[in-house]
């Protein structure tokens, strides 16, 4: 329902300004969520396989760190850690050099000594926790909570159209912090419409989601992580049953891309198809080296609507492990280190991602049920299932809504009355 606050034909004084219209809305919600918590977990710990740049690297500080090792005057043999799974002994090995680095890290002799030892140190240590990091994390068994979900949000829109035919407007938004959290405005005629603010990308715009349960929508797991969310220049047009719509960001933060590709394009045919209206819709993203594609369909007739998208994320390309080091050609003696080394980069292999969802709704006079599901899948990880079910109940200006999520294995209930004004 929205109300008319102000409607003029001279709204503004600027010559060919025929008519304008700005309405003001509102939403709000009161209820509750409960969360499962999630449950213990035991961890599990293996020796794993070094690479070649870990054992390079090892070698290299065990030659510095014994040389000058005057207090115990030990030598450690160079080794091979091995590319399966590290053993027992060679993990004592690497204790052991660690010691005697930590040791020239308070004790050296000079300065110089010291500071290179500390280094050398932390490199011992980031391997080490490489080497025998957890295949699983521990987690103690956590509590189910329950919480209250209440909102406020008031909309502002306005509307006008200059004697030559242009359309122009905006959108914001109040909550009930007092402090504006949402803003758009546009103008548009024959050529399409031109919009700037706060947009979703041009995929996210025309290929979709699935349809959510419960008054504030119980996690929004119905919801795909669009990378192009936070665009804010947008063009869109739309003929004969086709719409096209292409976004990118023009930095405005700290936060923005600023290198390689921050563009995100859509494009949506919708019909009529025996009784029933039908889209398919196609998306693409670039932001920096990553890469999105979106597809979706949808039906709907009569009370019906069945929707699936589906997502597939190019998340850049893999980044090699590198051993770095700091090298001198100077003589290593008993009083005196040239060399500190540091610990390799670390590989990056941007696993790529996809994930499918389906979601049906049907409503039938005042109720309506919903039900979906999602699945996420990335290379080398499990699976995470994601599903849904819910219904609404319309009280006449206000509405009563419940769902339950299963979240990965977590269930979360939602239930609220919706209302609007």
């Amino acid at each position: 329902m929205k109300h008319t606050l102000l409607a003029t034909t001279a709204l503004v004084a600027m010559t060919g300004a025929a008519a304008a219209e700005i309405t003001i809305s509102g939403t709000a919600r009161i209820g509750m969520v409960t969360t499962e918590g999630a449950a213990a977990v035991t961890a599990v710990t293996a020796n794993a396989a070094a690479v070649a740049a870990d054992d390079t690297l090892l070698d290299a500080i065990a030659a510095v760190a014994t040389n000058l090792d005057s207090v115990t005057g030990a030598v450690i043999a160079a080794g091979t850690l091995n590319t399966t799974a590290v053993t027992a002994d060679e993990l004592v090995r690497l204790d052991a050099i660690r010691a005697i680095v930590l040791r020239q890290s308070t004790e050296g002799a000079t300065a110089a000594i010291r500071t290179a030892a500390t280094t050398d140190l932390a490199s011992v240590d980031a391997m080490r926790a490489r080497i025998v990091a957890p295949i699983t994390a521990g987690s103690a068994k956590a509590s189910d909570t329950t919480v209250g979900k209440n909102r406020v949000r008031i909309a502002f829109a306005g509307s006008g159209e200059t004697d030559g035919g242009l359309t122009y407007g905006f959108s914001a938004r109040a909550d009930h912090s007092n402090t504006s959290t949402g803003g758009s405005q546009y103008i548009s005629g024959a050529f399409g419409k031109i919009s700037m603010g706060d947009l979703n990308g041009g995929d996210e715009q025309l290929v979709g989601n699935l349809s959510g349960v419960g008054s504030s929508g119980a996690g929004s797991h119905q919801e795909f992580g669009y990378q192009s969310s936070s665009h804010n220049v947008g063009y869109s047009i739309s003929m004969a049953g086709v719409s096209f719509a292409a976004t990118t960001d023009l930095v405005r933060g700290a936060d923005a891309t600023k290198t390689g590709s921050n563009s995100a394009i859509g494009i949506k045919w919708s019909g009529d198809m025996g009784g029933a209206t039908v889209g398919i819709a196609l998306g693409q993203s670039k932001i920096g080296t990553a890469s999105e594609d979106s597809m979706s369909a949808s039906v709907s007739m009569g009370g019906l609507k069945i929707m699936a998208v589906s997502h597939s994320n190019d998340n850049g390309p893999a980044v090699a492990a590198v051993a770095e080091t700091a090298a001198s050609s100077a003589t290593l003696t008993s009083n005196a280190r040239a060399v500190s080394y540091k610990a390799r980069t670390l590989a990056a292999t941007n696993l790529d991602t996809d994930t499918t969802g389906l979601s049906l709704s049907y409503a039938m006079d005042a109720m309506s049920v919903t039900a979906y599901t999602k699945t996420e899948s990335t290379s080398g990880a499990a699976d995470k299932d994601y599903s849904g079910v819910g219904f609404t109940y319309d009280l006449g200006g206000a509405t009563l809504k419940a769902g339950f999520v299963d979240a990965d294995d977590i269930s979360v209930m939602d239930i609220g009355v919706n209302f609007s004004f």
